[in-house]
């Protein structure tokens, strides 16, 4: 996890020798963000940056204040470099000490009435949790401490509602894959240290949700969204599509596709914004050649006599717009497949 500029460590100050007589002025003023003692922002800072950098920002702060911090859940994940739907809404510490456990109400202060102020107060701020862990054996990510990769797996995946879970872990399965722990074809369940540690987890429902998702991780999507995707298949009912398969027709190769149904003849993509508008995504080409590549790509697929469906991230938070896309692509929900909160992969709501 990088720190973004802008972090003022007071104890950093004193350290070299200065004084933090301005910085309190300056706080008092409403013009700098209290994250935790000792450490601050700009407000106007904190009210441009991306939860993301607020969320590093917290827990570096937290990281160099708390003796001891050892992250977990997906805290953890955030600082070893795996993929998370969005910012975790807290940050996880563990501990061993049963009276520690619970949820500390968040730090965040900024003074004063201004227009800067409020907004500030309105913005998403992230308290502390402890979880109880019978022991940790923490390991380094640059500065910060945390639970192992395989530990930090498995809590996000007993843990974590279907669509979270299934990021984290199609993005270790990544890692494991990379890192030869995982082999061709695998699935997380055939590694016998993570489901020994799947085994080991305290809850009967959370072993059975960190089962099935291990058994559906893959390394092969090769985004949050892609992975987001196969979570909402789930939630809707859908089959799970084999993954990154490649089309070819007369003319020769036309490319891969995020996802293919071939019992029912059925292409599907994920269309992020960053392989239109991130030059590194579009292999020296324009945005405008890039659009037009892409509906090429899509009409050479469709000759071929399959459905074609397209979605964006506006349709995974709106799962009805994605089935209505599907369905019009000719896709159909498999006939007595539970949903996935009957497979307990998606927590009920409480009456």
């Amino acid at each position: 996890m990088e720190i973004p500029p802008g972090l003022i460590d007071t104890a950093a100050i004193l350290r070299a020798g200065g004084t933090t007589d301005a910085l309190h002025r300056s706080f008092r003023a409403g013009l700098l963000v209290r994250i935790r003692r000792g450490f601050y922002v700009a407000t106007e800072d904190w009210l441009r940056a991306r939860p993301s950098e607020r969320f590093a920002w917290t827990t570096t702060a937290v990281s160099r204040s708390v003796k001891g911090a050892v992250f977990c859940g997906q805290t953890a994940a955030v600082a070893g470099g795996l993929p998370t739907l969005g910012t975790p809404p807290c940050v996880e510490l563990a501990t061993t000490l049963p009276g520690r456990s619970g949820t500390r109400k968040s730090t965040l202060l900024v003074l004063g009435q201004s227009g800067a102020a409020e907004d500030v107060r309105r913005t998403r701020s992230y308290p502390l949790r402890y979880r109880l862990r019978a022991g940790v054996d923490p390991v380094s990510n640059g500065e910060y401490l945390s639970t192992g990769l395989v530990e930090t797996t498995v809590d996000v995946l007993g843990s974590g509602e279907l669509p979270q879970a299934l990021v984290v872990a199609d993005g270790a399965a990544r890692r494991f894959a990379v890192d030869g722990a995982l082999k061709p074809g695998g699935t997380l369940l055939s590694m016998p240290g993570l489901r020994a540690r799947i085994a080991a987890l305290p809850s009967a429902a959370g072993r059975r949700r960190a089962e099935r998702v291990a058994a559906l991780a893959s390394p092969l999507p090769e985004s949050v969204g892609e992975s987001y995707s196969r979570a909402v298949f789930g939630i809707l009912g859908f089959e799970q599509p084999e993954l990154q398969h490649v089309f070819s027709d007369r003319a020769g190769f036309i490319g891969r596709s995020d996802f293919w149904w071939p019992r029912q003849g059925v292409v599907g993509e994920f269309d992020g914004k960053a392989k239109y508008v991130e030059a590194a995504r579009r292999d020296g080409i324009t945005a405008e050649e890039a659009v037009y590549r892409e509906k090429l790509r899509e009409d050479r697929i469709r000759a071929l006599g399959h459905g074609f469906a397209r979605w964006r991230w506006a349709d995974l938070t709106d799962p009805a717009r994605l089935r209505h896309k599907l369905l019009a692509a000719g896709l159909r929900p498999v006939v007595g497949m539970p949903a996935a909160a009957d497979q307990g992969l998606v927590r009920r709501s409480e009456p």
